[in-house]
């Protein structure tokens, strides 16, 4: 009996909002793969535009969780960490390494934006966060996350694309991972995404800026190409479909008139994402 590729995410779960957990397991279970959930915190919603939020934080239980799958003998082809707080993020310290055999890790740095770190995290997250990039194979941060991980100042300034893309080249040398350093502001108007891996030149790619500020999309980008890379296709290739998937969900969502508080339309978008990955 077939055994189903199975990926690891773990992150918040907002119960309103199309955004963290709430979209990559349905996304990576469209993309064909088991998804072994293991959430952080618990919220009402998420943490923009719709009001004061509940937030149960539920890292204590992850180390129980981790210790019952063990028991399980699974080999996950793959792991997604997102948003993950204080609390989380130590468990992670202890449990990555143990799942170094994994072929691809990927770890969404979430933090920071605009110049600024979120509410509720500090110099210590950042330190930590340092230590944990390490264990990935594929990190994707925003140009201030990049920033912040490098102990570089802080600007929201638009970049070049040369510049994009030694920011990325940077952030894999200092880390000895690869980087896909997403939603960089370039001076043309555009959007960048650029990529870097330690020995690797890099690259970048752009796409039309869109008026607006849209929960959740960097949550779509990293599922989307988790999956794109563990489906087969380069890295270039994933970040260019997790790119284009998410600007036809914001167009989707535009063009429908919706709520954009509660996220993008990325389902309308999903026969198109699996039309192009390898059979």
């Amino acid at each position: 009996m077939g055994v189903q590729p199975s990926v690891i995410i773990s992150q918040d779960l907002s119960g309103i909002g199309q955004v963290s957990l709430g979209v990559a397991l349905p996304l990576i279970a469209a993309m064909d793969f088991n998804p072994f959930s293991l959430p952080t915190a618990l919220l009402s919603t998420h943490t923009g535009g719709l009001g004061k939020n509940t937030f149960l934080d539920l890292s204590a239980q992850m180390p129980a969780i981790l210790t019952h799958w063990q028991t399980l003998g699974l080999q996950p082809d793959g792991l997604l960490l997102g948003y993950l707080g204080h609390n989380a993020l130590a468990v992670w310290q202890s449990w990555l390494p143990r799942f170094h055999r994994v072929p691809v890790r990927v770890i969404d740095p979430v933090m920071a934006d605009n110049g600024q770190l979120y509410h509720g995290f500090d110099a210590a997250y950042v330190k930590a966060m340092r230590t944990l990039v390490t264990q990935a194979t594929v990190i994707t941060p925003n140009p201030t996350e990049a920033l912040l991980l490098l102990d570089e100042p802080l600007t929201p300034a638009p970049l070049t694309a040369a510049t994009a893309k030694a920011l990325a080249a940077r952030v894999a040398a200092r880390f000895e991972v690869t980087v896909v350093l997403t939603g960089a502001p370039l001076e043309s108007g555009d959007l960048g995404v650029a990529g870097a891996g330690p020995g690797s030149p890099p690259w970048c790619l752009t796409t039309a800026s869109l008026a607006g500020h849209y929960f959740g999309t960097g949550d779509i980008f990293a599922s989307v190409l988790c999956g794109a890379l563990l489906r087969g296709l380069g890295l270039q290739a994933a970040s260019q479909l997790a790119m284009t998937f998410v600007s036809k969900a914001i167009s989707a969502t535009l063009a429908a008139h919706r709520d954009v508080r509660f996220g993008v339309d990325y389902a309308a978008g999903l026969p198109w994402l699996l039309a192009q990955l390898p059979a």
